[in-house]
């Protein structure tokens, strides 16, 4: 939610990984997304999940606004002929498989998909016990983008605190919508949420010190 309601046109998504389906379902709830692409790695993955943590996807998979491409990610980015509004990517740690999500040609790849304008949003681990990605990141990230930073969010099922996410996009004012800005935005899409709401969203680009310290140190 932290992308598009900072777009606020987003039309085109492209999702990389995901195969639980709960980032599609959240995505499709904007009802100005008129195309949603998810990139997933195995089929099996959407299969079994559909089948045996359905509400993760909650029908999302049959929504005729969702796209479902089998291929592996940096492949798809490398090559696809046609750009989005936001690309999401919700990957695993950089170990075995997702690790390629995490490297250069794969951001490369994601600068060649977007939109001008467009976001680019990404899991990128538990930073009091993973320090080293926000870092690698950052570093890997910022010679394709104007802006590059992270926002976090709580996410109770995993241990050590705060999640972040990295953040991209060479429109410098998307990071910085005013919270006027984004409950009008919120309040029009009539969107029902748990944990997001505009004041979180203004917040949650403010990095714990230790965060701040090592990216100021990488």
């Amino acid at each position: 939610h932290v992308p598009l309601f900072a777009h606020g046109e987003a039309k085109d998504v492209l999702i990389i990984g995901g195969g639980d389906g709960g980032l599609l379902r959240e995505v499709l709830k904007h009802d100005s997304v008129a195309h949603c692409t998810q990139v997933e790695i195995d089929q099996a993955v959407i299969d079994m999940c559909v089948e045996y943590l359905p509400n993760h996807s909650a029908g999302a998979y049959d929504n005729p606004r969702a796209n479902i491409v089998i291929d592996d990610g940096i492949n798809y980015v490398k090559n696809c002929d046609r750009q989005f509004d936001v690309i999401l990517s919700d990957s695993t740690d950089p170990i075995g498989p997702g690790e390629v999500l995490f490297t250069s040609p794969f951001y490369e790849g994601i600068k060649r998909c977007l939109k001008p304008g467009g976001i680019f949003a990404a899991q990128n681990g538990v930073s009091f016990m993973q320090q080293d990605e926000v870092t690698t990141t950052k570093k890997r990230l910022s010679p394709y983008f104007e802006d590059t930073h992270f926002y976090t969010a709580a996410v109770p099922t995993y241990v050590g605190g705060v999640m972040t996410f990295a953040w991209a996009s060479d429109n410098t004012n998307a990071r910085h919508q005013t919270v006027e800005t984004l409950a009008a935005r919120y309040t029009e899409s009539g969107i029902k949420t748990r944990y997001y709401n505009p004041g979180v969203h203004a917040g949650c680009f403010g990095l714990p010190q230790y965060v701040v310290d090592a990216i100021n140190n990488a």
